[in-house]
């Protein structure tokens, strides 16, 4: 492959890859955690980095590690975190160049940083108190959540644990918020299944409980918003079942609930159309108006879309049971 198509690769993504989704990616994929909006950036941190120092502004694109000192744009986030070299980084985001056939290098085998230690149920005080303090009982948690403790780097930490579909643990004290040995997404199925609901986190899943008592819905724990990725939202929609989104009043549960509405108004016509609905999802990747591609893609006119808009499904935003509060966690402990 020649520099010169190389760097055209390069300068296309850099315009068109959104580096604010490849830090969600990491999120999902266990390596970083999200730490949330502070200003008009986003953070996110190490598992053993009690506050995040990478910091991402969604503007201008780019990314900064205060700690390491070094950022850049997406490029040099794939060179760092995925320890690429410049070739290598292009051609994983852009998926246009062909593969070499060549031997790939031979990397040293690094032995895992993070073990496991202990798993059992929940008896330390200090995580039963944390537990109250979010307004759930400990019996309730009981039959989801353990004492996970683990060793990362030498040193030992302990908090309160819950499974995810990657095989990791989710894990939550009133000083740790992260995910080890894989992140991504819980599903808990609770009686006979009615009805899809879709939670922010597990505290939000167990204060419904809590609240409602009901015994006939599958559970989506997304554990970080940035795993209600657009395939996610199609594979619930395949089942085919009605579903309710128990997202945070904020900015970020708003885009993620209209946007999860819109995709169900956009599957529901083109199942009345007979048109596909196993979508290419690829022309989505990067960038900011995944909807407005996804139009494109279906070749949706604007005329047609108004319209689509107005279709009702059995999509429904929750939120407003708990207007005034920011989730259903804080509902119960107002």
């Amino acid at each position: 492959m020649k520099y010169s198509e190389v760097k055209q690769a390069a300068a296309k993504i850099k315009q068109e890859f959104h580096v604010l989704d490849y830090f969600h990616s990491l999120v999902r994929s266990g390596l970083l955690k999200y730490e949330g909006i502070h200003g008009k950036e986003s953070f996110f941190g190490f598992l053993e980095q009690r506050t995040g120092s990478i910091a991402v502004d969604d503007k201008a694109n780019v990314w900064y590690d205060h700690a390491a000192g070094k950022g850049g744009d997406v490029i040099a986030a794939v060179q760092e975190f995925e320890n690429k070299t410049f070739f290598e980084s292009v051609e994983s985001l852009s998926g246009t160049f062909p593969i070499r056939e060549t031997l790939p290098r031979q990397k040293p085998e690094i032995p895992q940083k993070i073990v496991v230690e202990k798993v059992s149920e929940i008896n330390h005080d200090a995580l039963i108190q944390y537990i109250q303090g979010r307004g759930i009982d400990l019996q309730d948690i009981a039959p989801f959540g353990k004492e996970v403790h683990w060793q990362n780097k030498g040193k030992r930490y302990f908090a309160v644990g819950f499974p995810n579909e990657s095989g990791g643990w989710v894990l939550r004290s009133s000083i740790f918020k992260g995910n080890i040995l894989g992140g991504g997404i819980s599903i808990q199925i609770i009686g006979t299944v009615k009805s899809i609901k879709v939670f922010e986190g597990w505290f939000d899943f167990l204060s419904y409980l809590k609240l409602s008592g009901a015994t006939d819905f599958k559970a989506i724990i997304l554990n970080s918003t940035a795993n209600l990725i657009m395939r996610l939202m199609l594979d619930i929609l395949k089942e085919g079942l009605k579903v309710e989104l128990y997202l945070d009043n904020d900015g970020t549960g708003e885009t993620y609930t209209n946007d999860f509405i819109k995709v169900a108004k956009l599957y529901q016509y083109c199942l009345q159309n007979r048109l596909a609905t196993d979508w290419d999802l690829q022309p989505l990747r990067g960038g900011k108006d995944k909807i407005g591609k996804l139009l494109k893609y279906l070749k949706i006119e604007y005329a047609i879309a108004v319209k689509i808009w107005r279709m009702d499904v059995e999509v429904f935003d929750q939120r407003g049971y708990y207007t005034g509060f920011e989730d259903l966690n804080e509902l119960i402990n107002r």
